[in-house]
């Protein structure tokens, strides 16, 4: 039995959607404090020192005390925009490929397991590549603009986007697409993997006479999306570090993925790849099982009110 509950590819892509949608407005601040930790890089020109922010709780206060609430979504109009898009082409294409090996027969020759880790691991790719990179460069750069050394020059979205576009062009909103893309195959991979094995713990066997087993309550499909959500983010916190300061207002400074890792450890040692980790695992946590459910129980919702007619497996 596939993750994907949603029977058509239309309703996986409009549940994919709404569910990412949904779910950044709730989990930004997290990532906002996430990838302030992260770009507090000795290896950066802009290392602020003894002014740095102490821990992410450190972070979320001064912020707040300069700025406001609002000023942890600073960077999230561009979350906002992507999240739809991403979770529609993450979801969409996961749903695509389950349904095109099924039809081939890969989840009897390598089982359901293997069949969503692989599918899962190209949806992330094709997510990264589409979606993530240019999304983040921007709310990334907006992020450092404000870091304790920023040197506060985007006024907002569009200015931050005319800059870029200024400055470098089109590759400019690709900063950083390699570790991106790996970063978003490796843990959308461990997601799906780990989200279909939790899922079919939770539901149990088919009945006797074949009858597939109940879908989950909304609180399981949070829990099984947000520890595998969990999972992914602690396994692929080193690259997501050398992803955002690859995509930092200095992220040109270096000239590959592999030098900008040495560049950091060099500077601050192995530790220093692990930096916002917490912050990033709530948040995670909090998105992958929002999503998740979301993604559920909104694709059974537009199943029942347009049909599956248009039914992918």
């Amino acid at each position: 039995q596939p993750v994907a509950m949603p029977d058509s590819l239309a309703s996986a892509t409009a549940a994919g959607w709404v569910a990412g949608t949904l779910e950044i407005s709730v989990t930004f601040p997290f990532e906002y404090i996430k990838t302030q930790m992260q770009l507090q890089q000795e290896a950066s020109a802009l290392f602020a020192g003894k002014d740095r922010f102490r821990s992410p709780f450190h972070c979320a206060a001064a912020t707040v005390r300069e700025r406001g609430v609002l000023g942890l979504y600073r960077g999230g109009l561009s979350w906002a925009i992507f999240g739809g898009p991403r979770s529609a082409v993450r979801f969409g294409t996961f749903e695509t490929l389950t349904a095109a090996s099924q039809r081939r027969g890969m989840h009897q020759r390598l089982g359901t397991p293997t069949a969503d880790t692989i599918n899962g691991f190209a949806a992330g790719m094709a997510e990264a590549a589409l979606c993530q990179t240019p999304n983040q460069v921007i709310a990334i750069k907006m992020i450092h603009d404000q870091s304790p050394r920023g040197p506060r020059q985007y006024e907002g979205l569009v200015h931050c986007v005319a800059c870029i576009w200024r400055a470098e062009g089109v590759g400019g909103f690709f900063q950083g697409v390699g570790p991106a893309v790996t970063k978003g195959a490796a843990t959308n991979a461990i997601r799906f993997l780990g989200f279909g094995q939790l899922k079919r713990l939770a539901q149990g066997p088919a009945g006797a006479d074949g009858t597939p087993p109940p879908p989950l309550a909304t609180w399981q499909a949070m829990l099984c999306g947000g520890i595998a959500g969990a999972v992914s983010a602690v396994a692929t916190q080193p690259i997501d570090t050398v992803k955002a300061n690859m995509m930092g207002i200095d992220g040109g400074r270096y000239r590959s993925a592999f030098h900008c890792t040495a560049e950091l450890v060099r500077a601050g040692g192995l530790r220093v790849l692990m930096n916002g980790v917490g912050p990033r695992v709530c948040r995670v946590f909090i998105e992958v099982g929002l999503q998740f459910s979301l993604y559920e129980y909104v694709g059974r919702a537009l199943d029942r009110a347009f049909g599956s007619s248009s039914k992918t497996n």
